[in-house]
């Protein structure tokens, strides 16, 4: 299911999220809103790999096919077991 699509300004937001983050620590139960995260999504977050592809010959792979090869690096590196 997608959130919902509903611009709101950051300034409105701001003090929900405080009054969430208080009722969380007194209901022991996670926030539906967090501080960092209302200020973290007025930020504009777009990144390009060209720099890495350029200078570090950076080539991504499928996620599957790097998880099985880091799984089998740290099993044969003795950080997790069999």
């Amino acid at each position: 299911q997608k959130p919902p699509r509903i611009r709101l300004p950051h300034n409105a937001i701001l003090p929900i999220a405080y009054m969430t983050e208080a009722w969380a620590r007194i209901s022991r139960r996670e926030p539906l809103v967090t501080v960092d995260g209302v200020r973290l999504s007025k930020k504009t977050m777009f990144f390009s790999i060209d720099k890495a592809r350029r200078e570090l010959g950076y080539a991504p792979r499928p996620a599957d096919e790097a998880l099985i090869d880091a799984v089998t690096w740290f099993r044969e590196n003795g950080y997790c077991g069999e």
